[in-house]
């Protein structure tokens, strides 16, 4: 199976294996590439002579999946000097082992500077971290993934306000865009907003004070599902000089409302707008 990137639109494979490669050190970000040694595509010099070796660290997440972060581990100058006589000879980078300090920061951890060790696995890759505290246990996929905002060949579950959740379709990208969650690609947009009703009023009386202003002759559709209301409608509306299908969704209980606009250019995105406001959960009441 294959997803569209929401950055290129390109292809990516959908497997059990995700690959996020971590561009630098902590200590190392912002500065310029000039500023830095690269003996080699997994050792990193910073301008100081701290020395950084990329390694693989496999993460396991409940479902079945593996995340595989290539993050940097700082290590002791001889180890690096060793790493780079070794690295481009099969028979002796296989023996590689080091140790040193987790050089980044990866949420929803805090790691940085944790004990670390790593070793060879397989000739045709980076080292593969062997000692480290992420690879104790078996962690929530959707926690994990949430904290990565780049286009995942799978879907993940979004938390907004600590009240409701979402899917975010694989291949797309989240922002925050002031106070809207959006999720994006190349053809698509969603702007995922939540809202509180002081009022104490019903959930029916929340919603039409929301779509005051809104064409009555829109196609709508309302659901009741105990204290909870779900309502969508559809409009064509012109966006930037292209005529775009847009979906209103709202997901409805009493004090509070998760508000769903789905841009796309399709007629046949229909389906897909309809599940991702499908996917709308409540998860709890604010504290």
């Amino acid at each position: 199976m294959t997803v569209q990137c929401g950055c290129c639109g390109a292809e990516i494979a959908s497997t059990g294996r995700i690959d996020y490669r971590l561009n630098r050190p902590e200590a190392l970000i912002g500065l310029p590439s000039e500023q830095l040694g690269a003996p080699t595509g997994g050792l990193l010099v910073g301008p100081d002579g701290a020395s950084y070796i990329r390694c693989l660290l496999p993460v396991r997440l409940t479902g079945g999946t593996e995340l595989v972060f290539g993050a940097w581990m700082q290590i002791s100058k001889v180890d690096a000097m060793y790493a780079h006589a070794v690295w481009n000879n099969d028979s002796e980078y296989k023996n590689l082992r080091v140790s040193g300090r987790f050089a980044n920061f990866i949420a929803p951890w805090d790691l940085l500077g944790t004990h670390a060790e790593a070793a060879v696995l397989n000739a045709d890759e980076l080292p593969y971290y062997t000692s480290h505290p992420l690879l104790e246990r078996e962690w929530d996929r959707d926690e994990v993934l949430s904290h990565i905002p780049h286009p995942l060949p799978i879907p993940v579950r979004e938390t907004l306000a600590d009240v409701w959740s979402v899917e975010r379709s694989a291949g797309m990208r989240c922002t925050i865009e002031n106070r809207t969650m959006c999720f994006t690609s190349p053809d698509r947009w969603v702007g995922l907003d939540v809202y509180a009703d002081r009022t104490g009023g019903s959930a029916s009386d929340f919603l039409g004070a929301v779509l005051e202003g809104y064409p009555a002759s829109a196609e709508h559709s309302v659901t009741h599902d105990g204290e909870e209301l779900r309502h969508a409608f559809w409009l064509s509306e012109v966006i930037d000089g292209h005529e775009e299908q847009v979906f209103h969704g709202h997901v409805v209980r009493p004090g509070t409302m998760l508000s769903v606009r789905i841009v796309h250019r399709f007629p046949a995105d229909r389906t897909w707008a309809q599940h991702v406001l499908n996917s709308v959960r409540y998860i709890g009441q604010r504290a």
